[in-house]
C-alpha cells in the first residue's frame, strides 16, 4: 500500500479508492478544493487495501471505481456493508450497472471526468445525508419491529385484499398468521372479518369482541396507509376472573365480616385499587362502593395507624405473601377502630397473581379487653415492685390513649382540698400540660369552678361533646387553649374511693373529634375508673407501709432502720470531710413504773411527749429516732467537743425540767443519756450504738443524766461469767425447747408450733433468752446452738405426726446463721435424721437478715429448693422493703405484736397498718400469722380482715414438749390439718 496517503486532521473524511493514481489526485484536489483545510483524504489502489483503511477507521464517505484489479465495486459493497456512504465511479454511463450498484448498497454514482469539483463537492453532500437517513430508518424499522415482537397482544397489518403485509411474534405463533398468505379460515367467520371489511369501507375504528371457541379476544381494527392495521388481545382469563368476582360477590355480599377485593398491583404507593367491597365493609367503615371503588385501601388509614403494622403488610405485598394483621383504621367519618385483617392473593390457573382478598374483622372490643388486661397485670406489677406511683398512672393513661385513639387522657390525684396531675398522655400537647387547669397542674377545689371541681362536687361524670358547640361554657381560658389545640371535646370522670368515703381522684380525657362515649367506651372507662381506684388505694396502703418501715407509728420519728441509714451516711460524709459525729442513745428512768401503774395507754402518750420535746430542743441538723421501748437514739454533729457536750447537756436538762401531763395528772420523768463519738470511737454504726448504750448503762448507775464512752471502763463480770457458762450449756444438755401453738383464724384450730429456745443453768434456773441470744450471736455460739435447735424441732415434729398429721413446726434463723454457706445442708440434715416431710418446716426469717447479709438471697432461693417454707417474722419493725416480698420465695409474713398492742390508738394508725399489710400479702399470695393475741377483741379484729393464723397468750402459752402435747394436742383434735397447714385461707 506504497500508494496510500496519510490522512490529515479535518472536518471531512474521505476515502478514494481507484487503481488510477491521476484520477484518484484529481478528485482529492476537487475535494480539497471544495472544503479547504477542512477535509482529509487518503487513498487506496487496490479493493482490498480499501477495506482494511475502513476497517480501521470508518470514513464519511468512500469514491469507489467500479473496475478494480483486484474486484470489482459489486464485491466490494459486498463485502463493506453498510460502513458509511459510498458513490460508485464508471467510466460509462451504464444504467444496468448503475441499478446494480444502488441495490448493493450505494448512494449515488458519478461518471469520471464528467464532473466539476462544485459537482464532486454537492454530490459527496447528498450521498452522506442519504446514507444517515436511510441509517436511521432502518433503525426505527428494527426498533419498531422489536417493539411489535415484544408486545403480547397480537398485531398485524392488512392490504386492501386482506392479506397479511405485517405479523409481530404473537399473531404468528399463537394464531398462526402469516405474512402474504391468506387470514386463517376460523379467524374469517368471526366479528372481525366484518370489522375489517367495514374499516376498509371507510369506516371508522371498529373493537370487536370474539372467540375461537376455547379463547375470548378483544380486537381494536384502525385504518392504515394502504390497508388495515388490527390489533387482537387475548382476554381469556379476564373473563374468567369476572365470572369468578362475580361467584364470589354471590358469597361475600351477606357475609358479617369486611369483605374488600383489590387488584394485585401496584403494591407500592398508591397501592391496588379497590375492585369490590361487600355491604359489611360499608356498614363497618361508612364508606360506600362510590367512595372506595378505584381507591386504595390506604384511604381507611389515620395519623395512629401503626406504621410498623403497615410496613409488615407492605413487605408481605411484595412478597406475595399472606398477611394477619391487627391495625387500627379509621371511618369515613374519621371514628377509629381496630380491625383484623386477613389478606390473600387470589391467582389465576396458571399462577399469576392477579387479585387480593382482604378480610377485615372488627376487633375493637377485642383489643380495648386486651389492653385492660396488660395494664392491670403492669400495675400489679409495678406495685409488687415498689414502682413509682407515677409510673402505673402512666400505664392508666396509656391504656386510655391507646384504647381511645384521638383521646389524650391526664390522671389527676386528691390531696386535702387540692387535685395534682400525677400523669397524662405523651401526646397530649406540651401547653396543656402546663396550663390545663388555668393554675398549672393543680386544681384548687376551694375555688369551685371548672369541669374538674364539679365532677368531684357532683361526684358525677361531666361530659362536654363539642367545644364548638353554642352555649359551651367553662372558666375563662380553658375554653380558647383546647380549641387552639384541635380539640374538640371533653370527658371528666370522677374516681370514687372504694369504700364510699368521697372522690380520690379525676381522670380527664381530651378529644380531637365530638362525641360522647358510646356504651363500649363508657363500659372501658368505668373499668378502667375501678383500676385506677384500685391502683391509688394500693399506693396509699403501701405509702402507709412505707411509713412504717422507715417511721416508728407511735411517735413519728425515725426507726431504726432509717436512723442507721442516716448515720451510715452521716459517717461517710464525716469520715471525708473531717467532721465529728457523736452517737447518743437515750433511755427513760422511771418509764416502767409509769407503765405499770397508769396503763400501756399512758405510756405510749408519755412516750410521744418526750419525742416531741426532744424534737423541739434539738438542731434541724441533728437527727431523732426511736428505737424501741423507751429508748431514742440521736445523731449529733459538733466541732468543740467541750461546747457540744455542755450544750446538750443543758438541752437534755430543759426536756426533763417540766413535768409531763399523762393520764390528767403530771409525771415526772428523767433521762439517761449515752453518747460515743465519732471517729474518736469507732466509724461503724452498730458499734457506736454498743458504745453509746456501754455509757448510757454507766450513767444510770452512777446517777447522771449523761454519759461518754470510755474505753478504758471495766469489762462487765457478770457478762463473763454468762458467757463462759453458755459454752458448756449445750454439751451439758442445759437448753431446750418450749412450743407455743400457731391458729388457723376463725376455726381456731391449731396449725403449728413455735419452737422458742430456753436455757435452763443449774445454778440461774430458766434464764430470759434476751439475755443470752443476743450474747450466743456475738460469740458465734448460735450457730451449733441453732443447728441442735433444727434438728431437735424436726425430732419432735415428726414424732407428733402420728398423734397431729399435718402438724408443723416453726423454727427461727438469726443473721449469723446465715453468715454459714453450708445453712441448707445442716437443714437438709435435720430433714433427714428426722425423716420430717420438708413442708412441715417453716424457717422465720428477720429483716435484718435481708438488709445485713449480702447473699441471703441465694441462701433462701437453696433453702426454698428443698421444699422447706420460708416466713418474714416481726414484719414491719425493719426496713420493711417491698421489693424482697416480691422478688424472695417467701410464703408468709408475720405482724410484729406491737402493732396488735397498739389497736384502738393514734387515731387508728395501728388498725390501717394491719389492714395495709394484710392487702399486700395477700395480693402477693402469701399468707399472715399475727402474733401478740392476748384480747378477744385483738383476735376478732385480725379474723374479721381475713387475717390467716393467730399466735399469743390469748390461745396458748409457749410450754415444754410434754405439755404442748398434752393441753394442745388433744386426742380429739381435728384431722383436717392433712390440709397445707400454711395456705392464706383467702385472698384479699
Amino acid at each position: 500500500m506504497n500508494d496510500m496517503d496519510c490522512p490529515r486532521a479535518g472536518d471531512l473524511r474521505l476515502l478514494i479508492v481507484d487503481d488510477s493514481p491521476e484520477d484518484a489526485e484529481i478528485h482529492a484536489r476537487m475535494l480539497r478544493l471544495a472544503w479547504p483545510g477542512r477535509v482529509t483524504v487518503w487513498t487506496a489502489a487496490l479493493g482490498e487495501d480499501g477495506l482494511a483503511l475502513l476497517r480501521e477507521d470508518v470514513p464519511d464517505c468512500v469514491l469507489l471505481d467500479h473496475n478494480l484489479p483486484d474486484m470489482t465495486s459489486l464485491e466490494f459493497l459486498a463485502e463493506a456493508g453498510a460502513a458509511c456512504a459510498v458513490i460508485v465511479m464508471t467510466g460509462l454511463g451504464d444504467e444496468e450497472l448503475v441499478v446494480q450498484t444502488l441495490h448493493a448498497g450505494a448512494q449515488d454514482y458519478m461518471i469520471k471526468g464528467r464532473v466539476t469539483a462544485g459537482e464532486l463537492s454537492r454530490d459527496v453532500d447528498r450521498a452522506i445525508e442519504k446514507f444517515r437517513l436511510q441509517r436511521d430508518l432502518s433503525d426505527s424499522r428494527e426498533q419498531m419491529a422489536a417493539i411489535l415482537s415484544s408486545v403480547d397482544d397480537a398485531v398485524l397489518s392488512l392490504n386492501p385484499d386482506c392479506r397479511p403485509l405485517y405479523v409481530n411474534g404473537t399473531a404468528h405463533e399463537h394464531l398462526g398468521i402469516t405474512v402474504g398468505e391468506p387470514l386463517p379460515g376460523w379467524l374469517c367467520l368471526t366479528p372481525l372479518h366484518a370489522a375489517v371489511t367495514a374499516v376498509l369501507g371507510g369506516a371508522e375504528r371498529q373493537l370487536v369482541e370474539f372467540s375461537d371457541g376455547q379463547r375470548w379476544f378483544d380486537a381494536r381494527v384502525h385504518p392504515s396507509p394502504g390497508g388495515v392495521t388490527v390489533v387482537m388481545r387475548d382476554v381469556t382469563r379476564q373473563r374468567l376472573e369476572r365470572e369468578r368476582l362475580r361467584l364470589l360477590e354471590s358469597v361475600t355480599v351477606t357475609a358479617r365480616d369486611a369483605v374488600v377485593i383489590a387488584e394485585a398491583e401496584p403494591v407500592t404507593y398508591p397501592g391496588p385499587r379497590v375492585v369490590y367491597v361487600n355491604r359489611s365493609f360499608t356498614e363497618m367503615t361508612g364508606y360506600t362502593p362510590e367512595d372506595i371503588l378505584g381507591q386504595t385501601p390506604r384511604i381507611l388509614q389515620g395519623p395512629q395507624s401503626d406504621r410498623r403494622v403497615l410496613d409488615r403488610i407492605r413487605d408481605n405485598l411484595k412478597r406475595w405473601r399472606p398477611s394477619d394483621e391487627t391495625l387500627l383504621n379509621y371511618t369515613k367519618a374519621g371514628t377509629p377502630f381496630w380491625v383484623n385483617l386477613s389478606i390473600m392473593p387470589v391467582a389465576d390457573e396458571t399462577g399469576w397473581y392477579t387479585h387480593w382478598i382482604s378480610v377485615q374483622r372488627d376487633v375493637t372490643v377485642q383489643v380495648r379487653r386486651t389492653m385492660l388486661d396488660q395494664a392491670r397485670r403492669d400495675v400489679l406489677e409495678f406495685t409488687a415492685t415498689g414502682r413509682a406511683l407515677e409510673d402505673s398512672l402512666d400505664v392508666i393513661c396509656h391504656l386510655l390513649s391507646s384504647s381511645l385513639p384521638g383521646h389524650a387522657a391526664t390522671v389527676w390525684v386528691r390531696s386535702d382540698h387540692e387535685l395534682h396531675m400525677r400523669a397524662a398522655s405523651g401526646d397530649l400537647p406540651e401547653q396543656l400540660r402546663v396550663d390545663y387547669t388555668g393554675s398549672g397542674s393543680t386544681v384548687d377545689l376551694r375555688q369551685q369552678r371548672g369541669v374538674i371541681h364539679r365532677a368531684v362536687h357532683d361526684a358525677r361524670d361531666v361530659i362536654v361533646p363539642d367545644l364548638l358547640a353554642p352555649g359551651v361554657q367553662l372558666y375563662e381560658g380553658m375554653h380558647a387553649l383546647l380549641v387552639q389545640h384541635g380539640l374538640r371535646s371533653l370527658w371528666t370522670v370522677p374516681l370514687p374511693a372504694s369504700d364510699g368515703s368521697g372522690i380520690i381522684g379525676v381522670l380527664s380525657l381530651v378529644g380531637n373529634r365530638p362525641g360522647t362515649p358510646d356504651h363500649e367506651e363508657a363500659a372501658l372507662l368505668r373499668e378502667v375508673v375501678d383500676l385506677t381506684v384500685t391502683l391509688l388505694e394500693r399506693f396509699d396502703a403501701q405509702a402507709q407501709l412505707q411509713r412504717l418501715a422507715l417511721y416508728d407509728s407511735l411517735t413519728g420519728l425515725p426507726n431504726r432502720a432509717l436512723y442507721l441509714e442516716h448515720l451510715r451516711r452521716a459517717l461517710g460524709d464525716a469520715s471525708r470531710a473531717g467532721e465529728q459525729l457523736a452517737v447518743g442513745l437515750l433511755d427513760l428512768n422511771r418509764f416502767k413504773q409509769v407503765n405499770d401503774t397508769l396503763g400501756h395507754s399512758a405510756g405510749d402518750d408519755l412516750l410521744r411527749q418526750v419525742g416531741q420535746r426532744l424534737r423541739a430542743a434539738l438542731r434541724p441538723s441533728d437527727v431523732l429516732a426511736r428505737m424501741g421501748g423507751d429508748e431514742f437514739t440521736l445523731m449529733l454533729p459538733y466541732r468543740d467537743r467541750d461546747r457540744f457536750e455542755a450544750g446538750i447537756a443543758r438541752r437534755l436538762h430543759e426536756v426533763f425540767r417540766d413535768p409531763f401531763t399523762v393520764a390528767g395528772q403530771p409525771v415526772f420523768v428523767s433521762g439517761s443519756l449515752g453518747l460515743a463519738l465519732a471517729p474518736l470511737h469507732s466509724l461503724e454504726p452498730e458499734t457506736l450504738l454498743s458504745q453509746a448504750d456501754m455509757a448510757m448503762y454507766e450513767a444510770k448507775r452512777a446517777g447522771r443524766p449523761m454519759g461518754v464512752f470510755d474505753t478504758h471502763a471495766q469489762i462487765n463480770p457478770q457478762l463473763v461469767s454468762l458467757e463462759a457458762d453458755l459454752h458448756r450449756a449445750l454439751p451439758q444438755q442445759e437448753l431446750e425447747l418450749h412450743y407455743q401453738g400457731i391458729y388457723r383464724a376463725g376455726v381456731r384450730e391449731v396449725a403449728a408450733a413455735e419452737a422458742l429456745l430456753r436455757w435452763r443453768h443449774p445454778d440461774r434456773g430458766l434464764v430470759n433468752p434476751d439475755e443470752f441470744i443476743g450474747l450466743a450471736e456475738t460469740n458465734g455460739l448460735i450457730v451449733p446452738i441453732g443447728a441442735w435447735v433444727l434438728r431437735e424441732a424436726c425430732r419432735q415434729a415428726a414424732a407428733w405426726q402420728a398423734q397431729q398429721p399435718g402438724l408443723s413446726v416453726n423454727v427461727n434463723l438469726s443473721a449469723r446463721q446465715f453468715w454459714q454457706p453450708d445453712l441448707p445442708e445442716v437443714v437438709l440434715d435435720a430433714l433427714n435424721s428426722s425423716r420430717l416431710s420438708p413442708h412441715l418446716l417453716t424457717l422465720e426469717i428477720t429483716e435484718s437478715v435481708l438488709l445485713d447479709v449480702p447473699d441471703a438471697a441465694q441462701t433462701l432461693g437453696a433453702l426454698h429448693a428443698l421444699g422447706v417454707r420460708l416466713s418474714l417474722d416481726d414484719f414491719g419493725t425493719g426496713y420493711s422493703s417491698l421489693s424482697y416480698l416480691h422478688r424472695l420465695p417467701l410464703h408468709g409474713l408475720k405482724i410484729d405484736r406491737s402493732f396488735i398492742r397498739d389497736l384502738g390508738q393514734a387515731q387508728g394508725v395501728a388498725e390501717n397498718i394491719i389492714r395495709a399489710v394484710m392487702l399486700l400479702a395477700h395480693t402477693l399470695n402469701l399468707h399472715v400469722t399475727t402474733e401478740g393475741i392476748e384480747l378477744e377483741a385483738q383476735a376478732g379484729f385480725v379474723e374479721a380482715l381475713g387475717g390467716d393464723h393467730l399466735q399469743g397468750y390469748l390461745l396458748a402459752r409457749p410450754l415444754p414438749a410434754a405439755d404442748f402435747e398434752r393441753q394442745v394436742l388433744t386426742p380429739n383434735q381435728s384431722t383436717e390439718l392433712h390440709v397445707d397447714p400454711l395456705k392464706p385461707t383467702a385472698l384479699h
